[in-house]
């Protein structure tokens, strides 16, 4: 059996794992001054209330009516009530604005929440997460060994093949891989941000995916620092397992795919000349040793989730009829401090990490 690999997790994108839940309008304000949302519980908000506004407040709440709700909260929410305080991007200020004057539609203010631990409301990186990012490596590392490309079937039946697989989950070799939720290591630093989808193709003309709705996310910033356990277990004789995972293998498959996909990636946005991520000097000597770039998380891309030189990605938008390409996505999602930006400077690709391996 291999040991576990200790793991840091260094957050170098913005980077947001979906956990369907949202910052709800009844239970947050935004301080325009401070620039931050506020996150507060009701019943504290209820509290604070004379007889006559907790009147007002409880028939507004019994008509249904949530802008009124959202407008009472504005006006008579009080800094003693406190709560969780999270930055926000800079559009997210008249955006606030404009819902509460009726000019947006509250509706379609909904801002989602990153995976957070319940019990002390912490954001993390959920195992899972970094497993799937780990399996897409590995399985485009087997392709290209075996040469396998415009597969003429089911991605699941790919992934199959290249597992050799006799079962659907008892021959899986990455059922031998456990990752356990990474945790913070000090402070996490989250923002609300907007995440807006460009064409990969620069243009001097507004395009339909630059004027699509934007959405509202909460990410885990640059700098944050997360720790974990990758444990790779070495199967059984009469388990099944065809092709164990080996420790140095997916290191290195980890590596040739993001590395490149990193690359491939710098050049778009340089086309169109937002932000680039690149891997930060303090990395520089361990890249490819003890430390490797990865990818988790919403608005990764399909190239991150799909085996190169077999992929085949809808392309065409909501209501169109369905259109493939084998290359990859014609649009990137980045992440940005307005709903609809002007110029693509400052916006930046979502998703990126680097895992270090720490030696005991």
């Amino acid at each position: 059996m291999e040991r576990p690999l200790k793991v840091k997790l260094h957050i170098i994108s913005p980077v947001h794992i979906g956990c369907d839940d949202v910052y709800e309008p009844m239970g947050f304000v935004i301080d325009e001054k401070k620039r931050r949302l506020i996150e507060f519980d009701p019943m504290d908000f209820v509290k604070i209330l004379n007889d006559k506004q907790r009147n007002d407040f409880s028939r507004l709440c019994s008509e249904n009516d949530l802008l009124a709700v959202f407008k009472f909260i504005k006006n008579n929410y009080k800094t003693s009530i406190g709560g969780k305080e999270v930055d926000i991007a800079s559009g997210l200020v008249g955006h606030y604005k404009d819902v509460v004057d009726r000019k947006a539609q509250i509706n379609k203010f909904e801002i989602k929440k990153t995976a957070y631990n319940p019990y002390s409301n912490q954001p993390y990186i959920p195992g899972s997460s970094l497993k799937g990012s780990l399996r897409t490596a590995y399985l485009i590392s087997l392709a290209k060994e075996r040469k396998i490309t415009k597969y003429n079937g089911k991605a699941k039946d790919l992934e199959k093949a290249l597992l050799e697989l006799e079962g659907e989950f008892s021959t899986d070799p990455f059922r031998m891989v456990k990752v356990s939720d990474f945790m913070p290591v000090g402070d996490v630093k989250t923002k609300i941000v907007y995440a807006v989808n460009k064409k990969k193709i620069r243009s001097e003309k507004p395009t339909k995916a630059d004027s699509g709705p934007p959405q509202i996310l909460e990410v885990i910033q640059h700098g944050t620092v997360f720790e974990g356990i990758i444990n790779i277990q070495q199967p059984l004789q009469k388990s099944g397992v065809k092709t164990p995972i080996v420790a140095d293998k997916l290191l290195k498959s980890i590596n040739g795919f993001y590395t490149t996909l990193n690359k491939e990636e710098n050049k778009v946005t340089a086309e169109i000349r937002a932000g680039s991520i690149v891997v930060n000097e303090r990395f520089k000597d361990k890249a490819g040793k003890t430390a490797f770039l990865l990818r988790v998380g919403r608005h990764s891309g399909a190239e991150a989730v799909t085996i190169e030189g077999n992929r085949w990605i809808k392309i065409s938008p909501p209501g169109k009829p369905p259109k493939f390409s084998d290359k990859g996505a014609t649009t990137i999602w980045l992440a940005s401090e307005v709903s609809k930006p002007n110029i693509n400077n400052g916006l930046i690709p979502f998703g990126w990490v680097v895992i270090e391996i720490i030696s005991e």
